[in-house]
């Protein structure tokens, strides 16, 4: 037994000798079949965060991207392209307090065996913030003004404070929280949700914070002073429009005024509604807007503006006209030509202002036909029709649409010397002849 051990013993070092042969006779054999080649990793590989505390964040951006570049065999690099194997580059920032820190980056790939030659960029800076949330009053702040008969009231918030959310260093450069209350001559209660806006000491906005709730509910009630009433504005008119004439619209603006008095029972006493001065309408024969005064009683004040404008729009009432039988004229005919066109005259319906219509005749009508580059032959043409008395009247129909023109050449009448003196001396013996 101890000899065949010590017989063992003594070929060790042959067994070993063959199995490290064997192992490089494998690689070889591998290296020839399957050789390892480097080479840029193909897929896209984002960078990823990892061990981030709940209550921190990272307010720098990261690299986007990792280039990484790998040494593998050939069957491997298949595999990448084939089967899409995704890598992933990491950034641990577990235990990482604020502030601003250099951390590497560690690269994993879905596949072996592979060997990472080197990858760009190997580290980050990470910058990171607590994040918090704090809570702040609300203030109200006004613009605009209301009408000075009335008076407003403090403005009255749904709710006082918000909660913000944001890095420590955000919330830091907050000054105030405010919702902006527009009054536009408010004469009732102002009842509206608005948004909440964090603003630094400088006044600028403060971004990339949340707000909670972002709008609060805020009512400023709105009332009348003592002494002060309003009324509505009624417009007085009398007369009549111009014959022929409409009245398309009749408004004041503005439609209430603000009456003040120290007699609380006269002003009690007043009418819901305060007259106009009289505008007569016999004497407007169109659109216009003018100011008048208004009728105020005795003991009572105007607040702002004595006078109103009023908006009077009127236009002319339109009716239709026919006139029958207007001749059509022919321009344009070509050297040579001679046009014959059937018919000779037309029917022609008018639109237009009733008053304009019936001031119209016959001869400021006019119908031509347009003849110019015509050669012989036969066309339908439309005539073209111009009313020289107004230009408020518009041509409504034509009967009939169009016109028949015949266009034919003018025979030739010029005739020979020769002939011309033969009929003359032809017509001398005639004469002779007959005096013998």
């Amino acid at each position: 037994m101890k000899k065949i051990f010590l017989h063992i013993l003594k070929d060790i070092p042959l067994i070993l000798m063959c199995i490290l042969l064997a192992f490089f006779i494998w690689i070889f054999a591998t290296m020839t079949t399957d050789p390892t080649e480097e080479g840029r990793f193909s897929q896209t590989v984002t960078i990823e965060t990892v061990g981030l505390d709940e209550d921190m964040i990272i307010t720098n951006g990261l690299p986007y991207t990792v280039s990484i570049n790998l040494r593998a065999p050939n069957s491997i690099w298949r595999r990448i392209s084939l089967e899409r194997i995704q890598a992933k580059a990491i950034v641990d920032v577990t235990g990482l307090e604020p502030g601003v820190h250099q951390v590497p980056i560690s690269i994993q790939i879905g596949i072996k065996p592979v060997q990472i030659v080197s990858f760009t960029p190997n580290t980050a800076t990470v910058t990171i913030e607590k994040y918090e949330s704090r809570k702040f009053n609300i203030s109200v702040e006004e613009s605009g003004e209301i009408p000075t008969a009335f008076r407003a009231e403090a403005p009255v918030l749904s709710q006082n404070e918000v909660s913000i959310s944001g890095t420590a260093s955000q919330l830091d450069t907050i000054s105030k929280v405010v919702v902006n209350l527009e009054r536009n001559n408010n004469t009732e209660t102002i009842e509206e949700s608005l948004p909440v806006t964090a603003y630094t000491e400088d006044g600028k906005v403060v971004r990339d914070i949340t707000i909670s709730p972002d709008k609060v509910k805020v009512t400023e009630e709105i009332k009348m002073r003592g002494g002060y009433r309003i009324l509505s504005v009624k417009l007085s008119v009398k007369g009549e429009i111009s014959s022929g004439y409409r009245v398309d619209n009749l408004s004041v603006d503005p439609g209430f005024v603000t009456v003040y008095s120290a007699d609380k029972e006269l002003l009690n006493s007043l009418n819901s509604y305060i007259e106009t001065e009289t505008i007569t309408l016999d004497e407007i024969n169109s659109t216009t807007n003018r100011k008048v005064g208004l009728s105020v009683p005795d003991g009572i004040t105007l607040v702002g503006d004595s006078t109103v404008t009023v908006n009077i729009e009127i236009s002319a009432i339109e009716g239709t006209s026919t006139f029958g039988q207007i001749p059509v004229s022919m321009i344009g005919l070509e050297e040579g030509l001679e046009a014959v066109i059937s018919p000779s005259d037309i029917d022609i319906y008018l639109v237009g202002p009733i008053i304009t219509l019936a001031e119209i005749e016959p001869e400021d009508i006019h119908a031509v036909i347009e003849l110019q580059d015509l050669v012989e032959g036969s066309y339908q043409i439309a005539p073209k029709v111009e009313v020289s008395a107004s230009d408020t009247i518009t041509v409504q129909s034509i009967q009939p649409a169009t016109i028949e023109v015949q266009i034919t050449e003018i025979p030739n009448l010029n005739i020979s010397e020769s002939d011309s003196g033969n009929e003359i001396n032809n017509g001398d013996d005639n004469i002779a002849g007959d005096g013998s």
